[in-house]
């Protein structure tokens, strides 16, 4: 049996004691309570992404290894690789083979993959963002079948699915989803607080990129965002770069649903991670600034677009702390507990609790700096 000292967090405080673990378990917590132990490391659950298209120069369907590897490093020890939408066709066959590769992925060697997430292609194309419009389609069974396939089979490894309620067709795949066991958050939508309520009602349970590519709160119709804020039916994700959603707007989430209901997500690209100013990406060139990823002005005089962001969750945690937008206990709760929830994973991860499997941080100092990376009791860092 192992064990690490330090500033444990458990039930929402940092209570200093022992954490054991033994053969890739939680094997025991022993805590003393909020007293001193402000030299010792801070030691948090393994951080859950539940919206990361790319890192470290990694794409899912080009290195998924690769990917869980660079993640784990930076602090994120369990995901859901994100794909952009295309063709029911196309998107169910890179589905069908992302899945088997994470299957195929080494237990300890990186990031575990919690389930792969869809981000459409049944979304609005008038609240499409960065996702390609001409790759969206309309809801129907037969496309959602050309996805997932046989209704025999185990829907590819697809664990989440964004899509836009107000949609002519999405109601009845909302049912159906729920039915098959996949995730239905909403998003890169114009619904309004009635839509995202029946959609509620007939089983979503999220809420993708809270803010980003949905209606503005109106004083008259608060949208999919002020249902997102006032109803507990849904998982909000949260994108923490402060440039996605700003402090202020933060700060009201935070304030609306608590930590136990937002989860912070990266929404990252390949190119976070890696330091560099350019990268490509699905074929397009993207820059990135102050932690967020944008597409080049397409015209002399114009403005980038924002694509993205640029950074680990472990990053914008930092960040958050760093500028008073939250305490240190609430953005990891986002960033570990509240996304291990939001999947149901809450017996396996996401907490420092015996019987959990040991993936778990070490951090160090008023910076955060990252001194040991554990998954499954192994240490990666």
């Amino acid at each position: 049996m192992e064990g690490l000292r330090g500033r444990l967090l458990v039930d929402g405080k940092l209570l200093t004691g022992t954490l054991s673990w033994d053969g890739g378990r939680i094997a025991a917590v022993a805590t003393e309570g909020e007293i001193g132990g402000a030299d010792l490391p801070v030691i948090a659950p393994g951080l859950v992404d539940l919206h990361v298209h790319g890192f470290g120069g990694f794409d899912p369907l080009e290195d998924l290894a690769g990917m869980a590897r660079a993640l784990a490093l930076a602090g994120t020890t369990a995901f859901q690789p994100t794909l952009f939408p295309s063709r029911p066709v196309t998107l169910g066959a890179a589905c069908e083979d992302l899945g088997r590769r994470a299957r195929a992925l080494a237990s300890g060697s990186g990031a575990r993959v919690a389930g792969i997430h869809l981000e459409g292609p049944f979304v609005n194309r008038l609240a499409a963002g960065a996702l390609p419009p001409s790759d969206l389609c309309d809801p129907s069974p037969q496309a959602l079948r050309e996805i997932l396939g046989p209704a025999t089979g185990g829907g590819r490894g697809v664990r989440t699915m964004t899509l836009a309620p107000e949609l002519a067709g999405a109601a009845d795949l909302v049912r159906e989803l729920a039915r098959s066991g996949v995730r239905v958050s909403l998003g890169h939508s114009r619904a309004t607080c009635a839509e995202a309520r029946a959609a509620a009602l007939s089983g979503a349970v999220g809420a993708t990129h809270l803010f980003n590519a949905m209606p503005q709160l109106h004083h008259r119709e608060v949208g999919l965002a002020g249902f997102a804020l006032t109803d507990a039916a849904l998982f909000a994700e949260i994108i923490g770069d402060l440039v996605h959603v700003g402090p202020e707007m933060f700060e009201l989430a935070l304030r609306a649903r608590g930590p136990e209901g937002l989860c912070l997500v990266s929404d990252a690209l390949r190119g976070a991670g890696t330091g560099c100013e350019r990268f490509a990406s699905h074929g397009r060139d993207h820059v990135q600034v102050g932690g967020s990823a944008y597409y080049p002005p397409q015209e002399a005089g114009g403005a980038p677009r924002l694509a993205g962001s640029a950074m680990s969750q472990l990053e914008m945690v930092r960040r958050l702390v760093e500028r008073g937008v939250v305490g240190l206990v609430e953005a990891l709760t986002m960033a570990s507990t509240s996304p291990a929830r939001a999947l149901g994973l809450e017996r396996e991860i996401g907490a420092l609790r015996p019987g959990l499997s040991a993936d778990f941080l070490v951090l160090r100092g008023a910076g955060l700096a990252l001194e040991a990376v554990y998954v499954a009791g192994a240490r990666l860092v």
